[in-house]
């Protein structure tokens, strides 16, 4: 009776405190959990973060290697067009002609002497006039040959190091905008993706609850089975699409490759001309001097060219840019020499992937950070080209000593015709390809300048194209 009454006085009291910890303790676990649920979530999102870090950076190494590959690639076309207007492997061939010729003289006339009794004059000569006549004689003298060979020698040195800087700044520009392309391509699907998973999550969850009747589902899937096909032709003829602008965005190399340089060779003939005019073959001046001259002439290309946007030229045109790039009247013509006749049809339907390319690379070229990167691109080769010539004329002149003229302050000085073999020397060192191509030296120089990478980053991460 008495332990009745005691439940029934406390009774309330034992519910509604029962009550209260129960509701605490589920509360509680349920916090925990959440907190717990949530804590997970962040370092899912944090590992996720770092992946997606390492990836783009993973990606952007590998376009600055794909880019070297690039050079590797272009850098024998571009050495097969030079050949074409500045062969100056013809005139080095002339000049051992030349010489071979006078041996050939000389000794016959020798042969002549001593072989008046023996009866084997006859021979000689004849052997002399046929092997001169297999090979018809350049008209040029001597003196005209090492003239030409010092000119073109020169101006093709100038032409190689800004053309095969552009173009590794052009390929540079160009991969790292595709691939910036193709990784915001990969993150938007990526996205859509995923949430259309959590969607889809979701609504199976809620749907769960209701019944469908077989024939709402029957009705379904024959609307889904008859829109995959469509959807998935779309797709496909897109990604084709896409593939071709992408293909013809790349292809616009030919335009310097075989338009674009030849620029560079005019303003080269006519400041070589202005500082290497006075110089004959036989003319002495020092390593420094000549590094001088050359100097200038960079520098005053370096004027001509690299014109900024503010500062227009006389015609309103940035040099720089058409030489990289046609004007617009002239990019159906390098389509044309580049793309086969379907993808241009196909490129005629559809081009506004390529447009958006075009158009940003043209405002990367006008950029001042272009024109910076150019400009140390050319000072870095300016470096190579004088290491490369002040080593080659000191082998040459150990060789042959006649060509070196020493001095009092042990500055040697050395023929001007020293300076042009050099020069052409370092062309081909500069163009060096073959079978093996990779151990081009300078590419590889002008590959690893910082400011050429720091311009990678800032195109590859500038994503408000």
């Amino acid at each position: 009776m008495i332990n009745r009454s005691l439940w029934q006085r406390h009774r309330n009291k034992v519910l509604v405190s029962s009550a209260t910890v129960a509701f605490l303790f589920s509360t509680g676990a349920v916090s925990l959990y959440l907190i717990k649920k949530w804590l997970w979530r962040q370092q899912l999102k944090i590992t996720e973060q770092q992946f997606v870090k390492e990836q783009i950076k993973r990606r952007f190494m590998q376009t600055q290697q794909d880019a070297l590959y690039t050079m590797y690639e272009l850098v024998p076309v571009l050495s097969l067009v030079l050949v074409k207007d500045l062969d100056v492997d013809e005139i080095v061939g002339s000049l051992k002609g030349k010489k071979l010729s006078r041996k050939l003289s000389r000794g016959s006339t020798d042969a002549e002497r001593d072989g008046i009794s023996s009866g084997m004059s006859t021979s000689v000569t004849e052997a002399h006039i046929s092997g001169s006549s297999a090979t018809p004689a350049d008209a040029r003298t001597k003196a005209e040959l090492w003239n030409d060979l010092k000119f073109k020698s020169l101006v093709k040195l100038c032409t190689v190091i800004y053309s095969v800087s552009s173009l590794l700044l052009l390929t540079r520009l160009q991969l790292n905008i595709l691939a910036r392309r193709e990784y915001l391509e990969s993150a938007v699907k990526m996205a859509v993706e995923k949430e259309s998973s959590n969607k889809g999550f979701l609504a199976s969850w809620i749907s769960s609850f209701w019944q469908k009747t077989p024939a709402t589902d029957t009705q379904a899937s024959s609307k889904e089975d008859s829109a995959g096909p469509v959807l998935s032709e779309e797709a496909q003829l897109t990604r084709k699409s896409s593939y071709i602008n992408e293909q013809a965005f790349l292809s616009f190399s030919w335009w310097l490759l075989n338009r674009g340089w030849l620029q560079f060779k005019s303003l080269a003939e006519k400041l070589v001309e202005r500082e290497f005019s006075e110089l004959n073959p036989r003319d002495v001046l020092s390593v420094q001097e000549f590094g001088d001259k050359l100097t200038r002439v960079l520098h005053s290309i370096n004027t001509e060219l690299l014109v900024q946007c503010d500062v227009e030229a006389k015609d309103g045109k940035q040099p720089l840019k058409q030489t990289l790039l046609p004007e617009p009247n002239l990019e159906q013509f390098v389509l044309q020499q580049t793309l086969d006749s379907d993808a241009l049809k196909l490129l005629y339907d559809d081009n506004t992937v390529l447009r958006q390319l075009l158009n940003e690379t043209s405002k990367c070229v006008q950029s001042t950070a272009s024109l910076v990167v150019l400009e140390s691109l050319v000072n870095d080769a300016f470096q190579f080209t004088m290491q490369h010539v002040e080593d080659n004329v000191a082998k040459k002149s150990k060789r042959n000593p006649s060509v070196t003229t020493s001095i009092t302050d042990d500055d040697e000085k050395y023929q001007m015709a020293l300076f042009a073999v050099s020069c052409k020397g370092c062309c081909d060192e500069m163009l060096k390809s073959g079978v093996v191509s990779m151990n081009n030296i300078f590419l590889q120089r002008l590959d690893s300048i910082p400011e050429l990478d720091d311009l990678s980053a800032s195109v590859y991460s500038n994503f408000g194209f």
